[in-house]
């Protein structure tokens, strides 16, 4: 069961394009909250089950697109300030972690954006082991964002807007004996938009599945998704999936999976569908961190685009700890390719890059800083009331330098 698990959580982290210590206060990756955890665990160990850790964080960012459209570029520098808290709590046998931070920023130039709580990022994990064959699992991952690129995987911008996303998903593994294991999933993803002409979605999917430990290195899974979608101004849809995979712990470095069947997609009205889906991943310790690299093909949305769509998403992770003791670089690329499945109402390319790096000075006080280019581009039909585009054209480079503080404090 360990081995199923761990080659579980390989596979999530490279699937969500970096691992959860890789991420900013400010600069999210696609679908992922920030935080200010330490890839380099150079905080002292914990010696209280309960730890709870508020920080602050200062950031000074340059804009040169802020409202992510081409035909209509507004640079503007950006002051920010980022209070966060962060708990967790741990036994033997349970596990909860929990994050909150928002950002008020202020524009040099275009002062009517600035705003208090544009950027909110919300994130639970709970994982409890009942008995030594039965483990329960709860997350909860919630966005909101005025980049529209940033609030889901999909990576799909429509312009500078006030749009949030939630996530919440639940799960339950059963080890039957040393070779047989049991599982099962929920998850419900809603997403929201302020302008009118965006489409909200509901997304409900679920999935039961059996592994089988061949050897100690190589796992085999037979599993079924289910999916229902409810999109504004859309047809609901379901979908069926049947998957069989495998996880393969190749060295003690590295890991691989791939996972594979058809989607049968049936719309309301009737007409139905088959499309591929397959989810593949790779991630190895090297001497200097860790490289990783995913490909998932699934039906998804297409933001505020609506949906469903064919969604192809391809993303990675470069990370360095080893250039000197409190020194993490990382490197976050991601690229997406969204498309409606018989019509060019939704077709769009994204790209999104980001270099990080955060210096730990002291226990309580780090240096970060990063670039992020986001390029996007649209062959899409489908057009506002007005007749122009939604989903345009975009280049937006981003660069930020800051400081946050945060010390943890235990309770026995």
């Amino acid at each position: 069961m360990k081995h199923v698990a761990a080659c579980a959580v390989v596979c999530l982290s490279l699937m969500l394009a970096a691992p959860a210590a890789a991420q900013f206060p400010l600069f999210q990756q696609p679908g992922l909250p920030g935080s200010t955890l330490d890839p380099q665990e150079l905080q002292p160990t914990r010696r209280a089950p309960l730890t709870i850790t508020p920080s602050l964080t200062f950031t000074e960012e340059y804009n040169d697109n802020v409202l992510l459209d081409n035909r209509n570029r507004v640079s503007d520098f950006i002051t920010g300030f980022t209070p966060g808290i962060a708990i967790t709590y741990e036994r033997p046998t349970y596990r909860l972690s929990a994050a909150y931070n928002f950002t008020a920023e202020l524009f040099a130039r275009e002062t009517q954006e600035s705003h208090a709580f544009d950027r909110q990022n919300f994130f639970l994990d709970t994982m409890w082991k009942v008995t030594p064959q039965l483990t329960l699992s709860f997350t909860e991952t919630f966005i909101f964002s005025t980049d529209t690129n940033l609030i889901a995987r999909e990576n799909v911008s429509t312009g500078r807007d006030r749009s949030y996303s939630n996530v919440i998903g639940g799960g339950a593994s059963y080890q039957i004996d040393p070779f047989w294991a049991v599982r099962g999933s929920a998850s419900y993803t809603l997403e929201r938009f302020s302008r009118n002409n965006l489409d909200d979605s509901d997304v409900y999917r679920a999935t039961v599945a059996v592994d089988r430990k061949i050897n100690p290195r190589l796992t085999g899974s037979l599993a079924y998704e289910f999916g229902y979608f409810n999109v504004s101004n859309e047809q609901n849809a379901v979908t069926h999936t049947p998957r069989l995979g495998a996880a393969w712990r190749a060295t003690e470095t590295i890991t691989l999976s791939l996972s594979g069947g058809p989607t049968v997609e049936v719309f309301e009205n009737g007409d139905t569908r088959l499309t591929p889906a397959v989810t593949a991943s790779y991630g190895q310790r090297v001497w200097f961190g860790g490289v990783g690299l995913s490909y998932d093909r699934t039906v998804g949305t297409a933001g505020g685009l609506g949906g469903p769509t064919d969604n192809d998403l391809i993303s990675g992770y470069v990370t360095v700890t080893t250039l000197t003791r409190g020194l993490t670089v990382q490197l976050l690329p991601t690229y997406s390719i969204v498309k409606s499945p018989n019509s060019s109402r939704v077709d769009v390319r994204a790209f999104t890059a980001s270099l990080q790096a955060t210096y730990r000075l002291t226990d309580w006080v780090a240096l970060i800083g990063g670039y992020q280019f986001f390029h996007q581009r649209s062959d899409s039909t489908q057009l506002s009331s007005i007749g122009t585009p939604i989903a345009n054209d975009a280049d937006q480079n981003r660069v930020f330098v800051g400081v946050t503080f945060g010390y943890p404090i235990r309770f026995d």
